[in-house]
């Protein structure tokens, strides 16, 4: 199970979406600078904070679909000898990171944060969902390639 490739991707997407549950990594920032006010976003929360105050608020669907891609990616690994079900589970797991991509912009740049006159800026670990897009695809290429092999080789007999 570990000598194939397939298996250290669908590691690599486990680890990436644990990292993005149990880490406090930013991905949005947004700051008004005369009103003292400024928006984080993680991955997990939400905080709002303005001058006298501070409020935040969990990212419930963002965390739902992030924790949902780990275990698709974990069970995909253990189905090492059910192919097609592997195939399924990876096709499964493109719509839950696409699911994780349109929360992230719906938590973050769809928002109209202080009426446009602060600033916003993308941090660089809004790419790691991107990066779980990659691995998936390497995943699912290296499971095709082992159906092929299994065809070939049953030809062959």
């Amino acid at each position: 199970m570990i000598q194939r490739p397939q298996t250290l991707f669908f590691l690599a997407n486990i680890a990436i979406s644990i990292m993005l549950l149990f880490s406090n990594l930013v991905f949005f920032e947004a700051e008004n600078i005369e009103d003292q006010q400024r928006v984080v976003i993680q991955y997990d929360l939400t905080k709002m904070m303005a001058a006298d105050e501070a409020d935040q608020e969990t990212n419930t669907y963002l965390i739902a679909f992030i924790a949902a891609v780990g275990a698709f990616s974990l069970a995909a690994m253990l189905m090492f000898k059910n192919r097609k079900t592997q195939l399924l589970l990876t096709s499964i797991n493109y719509v839950l990171i696409l699911g994780c991509i349109a929360m992230m912009y719906l938590y973050s740049l769809h928002m109209d944060y202080f009426d446009g006159k602060g600033t916003q800026s993308i941090e660089i670990s809004a790419v790691l969902p991107i990066m779980l897009v990659i691995f998936n695809f390497l995943a699912g290429r290296g499971v095709n390639k082992d159906m092929q092999l299994i065809r070939s080789m049953d030809r062959l007999r």
